[in-house]
């Protein structure tokens, strides 16, 4: 086809052979640069989905760790409060003379701090921490 379209452009017979050849090689070397890109996007996309499939387990156990970590900071948040609302409430039923000079907001925060270093035995949070 390149062989005789060549032919009608007048071109000699020699020069046309060179430049259908050279034509084959550029079709060729075209067909051939086509096919590694798209073999490559396929090895490239198959490795992708391997690394996914094979992450997915891990992502799945991270979401969960998260979603544990939220519940269980807003239990500890509510904790907290409820320990401050406690300690103000306690600290309003006694008489005026005879209220704390902390706060009942640090009172408790302290006997927080000191239930989770473990130390509910200690003298410091007996007398505190009634």
């Amino acid at each position: 086809m390149i062989f005789a379209f060549l032919l009608r452009l007048g071109i000699p017979e020699r020069l046309h052979r060179a430049l259908t050849y050279a034509a084959i090689a550029l079709v060729c070397l075209a067909l051939a640069w086509w096919w590694f890109r798209e073999h490559d996007a396929k090895v490239i996309e198959r490795h992708r989905d391997e690394i996914q499939r094979k992450a997915a387990p891990a992502s799945e156990r991270a979401a969960e760790d998260r979603a544990q970590d939220a519940i269980n900071n807003i239990v500890a948040e509510r904790s907290r409060e409820a320990e401050i609302a406690k300690a103000e409430a306690a600290e309003q039923a006694k008489a005026p003379e005879a209220r704390a000079t902390i706060t009942p907001q640090n009172r408790a925060l302290n006997c927080e701090r000191l239930r989770r270093a473990g130390m509910t035995g200690e003298k410091a949070y007996r007398e505190m921490c009634r």
